[in-house]
């Protein structure tokens, strides 16, 4: 049965715990307990607070009424780093009593400052170090921003560096040597992050997941801000015109028209990649839309485009993931064309009028795509986006990346990162060389980061639950463990869907893009090991 992860298998052996630091940084000074780490001062950081975590106890963490039941036992340091004046980023590096040598980082989601202790948690028990940040704020209200250039920085990079630079320190003092190896694992802002470590800081880390990436995230925001803007009368408040329901009946149309191109009806879109609108489609499935609606759908799969230059800004969503089934029903692009608290007012409009206008009374309405959108480039671009696809100095640096997204991902679109991907391939030169450090791994059928109708579960340091088998056919992080430490790249992974009661009901091939796993003539649909991959 499928459980919440709690556990992972080491695949280094377990070095105890040495250590020996000072307060003052004196590596010479013994540290007897973990509490002796509290006010340790490092390079533009120090430890607030270290104390022991006992086997069994419960835990809060800051900004959370969450608590975390059932620690493992380790040594948990609550740090602050301020490289800069008006920058203050909260860490957290939690050590477990045995050590397997490796330091893992998670992501964040969002703009929240919340840390993943689920995610913490399980890499502990594994005898991981494992590190967060609260990304330089508290919160998730965009308003941390304005008039704050330097909180702005703490988000859109500097934080997740500034952390892991003090993990190491605190690391290596506290288990007396260095990590043997450093991970990074996230999805959506994680993914994000993961991806900003490999152009600006390419010596942060040995590996990096990144899923899901809103790498792309001026233009990202840009694609909500024209997806409210496409499906909303202007003036016109809450209501819309084409509404959850709606996108429904259109994906559940488009998934019975296009099911079997891989060679079995499974209730997924295997590769939509090639798939337009069309609009005679919907009729033929007995969708029935006004020219308005037919409209407002065109403009979201066409996506956003620069007025003067007709440059694409954000690719419009695939055809197939306007709804995707969930564990609390469904969610669709809905969730994204509006704020969920203030439906009236476009998603991230908090982004425009603090980071980009910084005026209170800005009108969505106004926007202009020309003018505005460069002033969104030039305001923010530099600060917040990760888009530049020169990864060398992490290749060179012996960085390896994996890369992964749903096909249904009604957030950020799966045409976007296979074309960040591409221009990764392009400035490497070929597909060959690119993939020597970095592979991209399509999801059928998952919705953002994880969920939905396909074989979805194949990552337990980005979606917090266990994979059929935890080894590096099955288990992301796994696979990545091995290419970094055993020079073995992932050919194909091995990912599986889970029936209502934690019972594995089918499992599918995950291949690296280009590849698609299409299915072999008279295998057992539920096997992945009757799927192959494939370059058609």
């Amino acid at each position: 049965m499928r459980k919440p992860l709690k556990t992972a298998s080491a695949a280094l052996g377990i070095v105890m715990l040495l250590g020996a630091c000072s307060p003052e940084g004196d590596s010479d000074t013994e540290v007897s307990s973990c509490e002796d780490i509290s006010g340790f001062v490092l390079d533009d950081a120090q430890v607030d607070v270290a104390a022991e975590v006992s086997e069994g106890d419960e835990l809060s963490m800051p900004g959370s009424q969450e608590l975390i039941q059932d620690m493992p036992e380790l040594c948990r340091v609550q740090g602050t780093a301020t490289p800069v004046d008006g920058s203050h980023i909260g860490f957290e590096v939690w050590l477990p009593k045995e050590w397997t040598g490796r330091i893992h980082m998670v992501g964040n989601g969002g703009y929240s400052s919340t840390m993943n202790a689920g995610l913490m948690r399980s890499l502990a028990e594994g005898s991981d170090v494992a590190v967060a940040t609260d990304t330089g704020h508290t919160g998730d209200d965009l308003s941390f921003g304005r008039d704050n250039v330097e909180a702005q920085v703490d988000w859109g990079h500097r934080a997740v560096h500034e952390s892991i630079v003090a993990a190491k320190e605190i690391v290596r003092s506290f288990y007396g040597g260095q990590a043997e190896y450093t991970y990074f694992s996230g999805c959506s802002t994680g993914g994000h992050q993961g991806l900003m470590e490999a152009q600006r800081y390419p010596n942060d880390f040995d590996g990096i997941i990144a899923g899901a990436p809103g790498n792309n995230r001026t233009n990202l925001n840009l694609g909500f801000l024209w997806q409210f803007l496409s499906n909303h009368e202007p003036e016109g408040g809450s209501e819309t015109i084409l509404n959850s329901a709606d996108l429904q009946e259109i994906n559940r149309a488009f998934v019975d028209h296009y099911d079997e191109r891989d060679g079995v009806e499974d209730g997924v879109i295997a590769d939509p990649s090639d798939l337009e609108f069309d609009a005679k489609v919907l009729e033929q499935e007995g969708v029935s839309l006004t020219d308005q609606q037919i409209d407002a759908l065109e403009a979201m799969y066409q996506g956003p485009e620069h007025r003067r230059t007709g440059e694409t800004l954000y690719p419009g969503w695939p055809v197939g993931s306007e709804w995707i089934e969930n564990d609390e029903g469904g969610a669709g692009w809905d969730q994204y064309w509006a704020d969920p608290e203030r439906p009236a007012e476009p998603s991230r409009a908090d982004f425009f009028r603090h980071w980009v206008f910084e005026d209170p009374e800005w009108d969505w309405w106004e926007f202009d795509w020309d003018e505005d959108v460069d002033r969104v480039h030039s305001q923010v671009g530099s600060i917040v986006d990760a888009t530049d696809p020169d990864l060398r100095d992490f290749q060179e640096s012996g960085g390896k990346l994996l890369m992964f997204t749903g096909w249904q991902d009604p957030v950020v679109s799966a045409t976007d990162v296979i074309d960040y991907y591409q221009q990764v391939v392009d400035e490497s030169g070929s597909i060959d060389s690119a993939q020597e450090f970095a592979r991209l791994f399509m999801v059928p059928g998952m919705g953002h980061c994880g969920g939905g109708p396909g074989a979805t579960v194949f990552s337990s340091s980005t979606q917090g639950v266990e994979p059929l088998r935890d080894d590096a056919q099955h288990n992301l992080i796994r696979a990545l463990e091995s290419w970094v430490e055993e020079g073995v790249a992932p050919e194909q992974m091995v990912a599986s869907h889970f029936d209502d009661e934690g019972e594995p009901e089918f499992t599918r091939a995950l291949c690296p893009h280009p590849q698609t796993g299409v299915h072999r003539s008279g295998g057992d649909e539920a096997k992945a090991a009757s799927f192959e991959c494939s370059d058609e």
